[in-house]
């Protein structure tokens, strides 16, 4: 991954604030807001007063992000967050209360514990709609996961922060059901937290800050239950908890907030590093656990680590014989794709044998025919041609003309695909001798301008002095012929065919060119196939058969040479011929 230099990274930012001028405003009227909480006296009024007003105005920013950002269907979970949120500020401005008109905290258990518990259960069940959106249906693998990351979380919880409150005086039982009630609801946060960090969900700006918020109230919750004997309003820990507010907030009025509960397909993979690492570390939780109470020398839970410990390899035997079975089914799927492969490849060969013998019975009916029809039109040729000698009438004669003209054109056809069946089954056998293409290229122009002359179209040659070529002067004729016809035929009247003769390096140049149609660069890559017509030839209704430039290519290739091909639609078409020199 290459790193964004200053010049690329500057705009990103600034863009992105442009994005988003709401989240990342709040986001900088909050951090000045903190620093100012702790500017103000220590411990005082004032300072309690002020923390609840930051929470409120996060509260309110919550609502407003999700009614800004989302559709009516889709801001549940993010109410819960705001009314969970609030339940933490009603909680606060109730020890504002006390603190500040009575000079004391409430006594314990109080509504201050009703609000605060009942906006951690709020707050849980937002994260779980979240994951809920992203995981869409709930896997039995996905539920195997949720259970270990909560037995582990659960078991480090208890040991080392729910199990010290039976060993602290309380007043009441109830009070102390209360304290142990607060981190009990802090292993929701976590697994909800665990759950997204490895979560499919798209790396979205407001995915990032719901992260960060949550990481850090749930931190805030552990330092808090760590030194609870020790605490007092205004200790650095509150910075923890105000950040969360604020970020939660930015998050909320973020716009990508929208997409936050839709994966991204990218990270879906069954078994990801992260979620490794995340299901290791709940597996390990019991040794662990054990290590460190036994390197701090503290009293060892001896019956909740081994019950811990069989839930957690209970559950890791379930999650793997889930892989197994996946495993045994992936098997069997891939024996059968195997064998269905097998039989697939077993029926295509068969096709393509029965396509080969249809393919060869095809030409074999062509081939057979065009010698049956070959016959009857040379007759036909024959008897039109002594009946033109005889015949005064001019009518009559006219009638003979086109009657000659048509049994040329089918005998012409006929020999084409006796030509085209030939050549599917072998070389093409040439009577080689030195020709002179100046020749012949003069005889199939002066051939050609009768056609040209019919259809409009103007027939230019340029040919100089060249070397002779080696080949069979009918065939190079028969080549000639199509190119020049195909010009004539595809060029519409007024337009100019231009046909050039010439020699560089050892090779004699034929060029052939039109201003017609045109093919486009698709169908040019199919132009010397056997049968092929072009779109525009077909529905300018042009005739033909296709395999006259199929028939050209083998007479190229058979002496040697090479033809080529520009086109460009409506503006005309060149083909080019090289052959070499005689040696």
């Amino acid at each position: 991954m290459t790193t964004p230099s200053l010049s690329e990274a500057v705009p990103a930012v600034t863009s992105r604030l442009r994005a988003a001028p709401a989240a990342w405003t709040f986001l900088g009227a909050g951090a000045v807001a903190i620093l100012v909480y702790f500017l103000l006296p220590a411990h005082s009024d004032v300072q309690s007063i002020y923390y609840v007003a930051i929470g409120a105005a996060s509260v309110a920013a919550i609502y407003v992000g999700a009614t800004r950002n989302l559709p009516p269907g889709e801001r549940l979970p993010w109410r819960l967050f705001a009314f969970g949120l609030l339940g933490q500020v009603a909680g606060d401005a109730i020890f504002a209360f006390y603190e500040v008109e009575l000079n004391r905290e409430p006594a314990s258990p109080s509504v201050a514990d009703v609000f605060y518990l009942g906006g951690y259960l709020l707050l849980a069940a937002g994260v779980f709609l979240v994951l809920r959106r992203l995981g869409g249906q709930t896997s039995r693998t996905a539920i195997l996961d949720t259970l270990l990351l909560f037995a582990g979380v659960a078991l480090v919880q208890w040991i080392f922060f729910i199990d010290p409150y039976n060993h602290m005086p309380f007043g009441t039982e109830a009070e102390r059901l209360v304290a142990m009630a607060y981190p009990a609801v802090d292993v929701l946060l976590l697994v909800g937290f665990a759950q997204l960090l490895v979560g499919p969900g798209g790396r979205t700006t407001a995915y990032r800050l719901l992260l960060v918020s949550l990481g850090l109230w749930i931190v805030a919750d552990e330092i808090y239950g760590l030194n609870v004997d020790s605490y007092q309003g205004g200790d650095w820990v509150d910075a923890l908890w105000l950040g969360s507010y604020v970020v939660w907030a930015a998050a909320a009025l973020d716009p990508s907030m929208a997409r936050i509960a839709q994966p991204d397909r990218r990270r879906l993979p069954r078994l990801s590093a992260a979620r490794l690492t995340v299901l290791a570390a709940a597996s390990l939780a019991a040794p662990v656990t054990l290590l460190i109470e036994r390197a701090a020398h503290h009293r060892v839970h001896a019956y909740v680590i081994a019950l811990g410990g069989a839930v957690l390899a209970a559950i890791v035997l379930a999650r793997l014989a889930g892989l197994v079975r996946a495993v045994e089914h992936a098997g069997l799927a891939e024996r059968l794709a195997r064998r269905e492969a097998e039989q697939a490849q077993q029926l295509l060969k068969y096709q393509n044998q029965q396509l080969v013998e249809l393919d060869k019975l095809k030409d074999e009916f062509v081939s057979s025919i065009s010698h049956e029809l070959r016959t009857p039109l040379t007759s036909i040729s024959g008897y039109v041609e002594l009946l033109l000698e005889e015949e005064e009438s001019a009518d009559k004669r006219g009638h003979l003309a086109i009657i000659d003209r048509n049994a040329d054109r089918l005998l012409a056809l006929v020999s084409d695909m006796l030509f085209a069946a030939r050549l599917q089954y072998g070389r093409l056998e040439l009577e080689r001798q030195s020709v002179d293409l100046r020749e012949l290229v003069m005889h199939s122009v002066d051939a050609a301008r009768p056609r040209a002359a019919a259809a409009a179209v103007t027939l230019h040659v340029d040919v100089a002095e060249v070397p002779a070529v080696l080949g069979e002067p009918g065939r190079l004729a028969q080549l000639l012929d199509n190119l020049v016809s195909n010009a004539i035929k595809f060029t519409p009247g007024g337009g100019r065919v231009a046909v050039s003769l010439s020699a560089h390096d050892g090779t004699v140049c034929i060029q052939v060119s039109d201003t017609g149609i045109g093919i486009t660069d698709v169908e040019r890559q199919r132009l010397f196939e056997r049968f092929f017509r072009s779109q525009s030839a077909l529905e300018a209704q042009i005739q033909g058969t296709g395999l006259g430039l199929y028939i050209s290519k083998a007479i190229v290739e058979a002496h040697g040479g090479r033809i080529g091909v520009e086109s460009e639609p409506g503006a005309g078409t060149t083909f080019v011929v090289e052959l070499p020199v005689a040696q």
